[in-house]
């Protein structure tokens, strides 16, 4: 919310103009501070918007070379081409061409949320959705995250960055995951941050080729046995019996 407007002072009057005769009237009112400008915070939120502006523009750029000449075919000078920038600005933004990965869970971290609405439904049925969702990305751009993400697990640099950046989908699935403890959907004695890991890791595991070879199961069952696993652990039931 905007601050409301400040009224603007009367003029002076003519008797008010005229030099003060000695000893006469009050001391002047002490003038009024100047309110601070705040040109810099605006001038941060500009060069926020640039920021993630560049960094998605690399990340378009680099897709589209993923899709024109395959993921190992591409290097970082090319991306830096074909986003017009320096090869400091690519590494001010993603560790390695395998980090570009993050702004992919990112973007659907952020469409995901988008569409939510409330009242929102079983946490179950979101982690479906979730599910698909993802699914239709990657079966859509399948080689590409692949190579993606199979060199994103090899690489110690990019992992190490990763509990820093990328964490945009982690954090919405420990999220549904907590939502859905907290309607008895899930059980609660698991901590949720542990089960998204497990969610997550379990997906990358089957996206980087380390579970089926390539055409091996449908993605349609690929996508029911994930879910089985999942939500056999996350099964409330668990709870009854477990030691204290």
């Amino acid at each position: 919310m905007s601050p409301a407007a400040r009224p603007l002072p009367a003029p002076p009057s003519r008797a008010s103009t005229a030099p003060a005769r000695p000893g006469a009237g009050a001391d002047p009112a002490p003038a009024r501070p100047v309110a601070p400008d705040p040109e810099p915070e605006a001038a941060l939120s500009r060069r926020d918007r640039k920021k993630e502006r560049t960094r998605r523009e690399i990340y378009e750029a680099a897709m589209r070379l993923f899709a024109e000449r395959g993921f190992a075919a591409v290097t970082i000078a090319d991306i830096c081409e074909a986003a017009d920038v320096g090869r400091g600005t690519f590494f001010l933004h993603f560790p390695s061409k395998a980090a570009l990965l993050y702004e992919f869970n990112q973007r659907v971290a952020e469409e995901f949320r988008a569409s939510l609405v409330e009242p929102r439904g079983p946490a179950r049925d979101e982690l479906c959705a979730l599910v698909e969702r993802i699914s239709v990305e990657l079966v859509s751009q399948a080689e590409i995250m692949t190579a993606m993400v199979a060199e994103f697990f090899s690489s110690p640099e990019t992992l190490a960055a990763a509990s820093k950046e990328g964490q945009a989908l982690s954090e919405l699935v420990t999220e549904i995951i907590q939502r859905g403890q907290e309607r008895g959907e899930f059980a609660r004695r698991i901590d949720a941050r542990l089960a998204a890991a497990s969610f997550l890791a379990t997906a990358a595991a089957i996206v980087s080729g380390q579970v089926f070879a390539p055409d091996e199961v449908a993605p349609e069952e690929v996508s029911r046995q994930f879910l089985q696993i999942t939500f056999s652990g996350l099964d409330p039931s668990g709870d009854r019996g477990a030691g204290a």
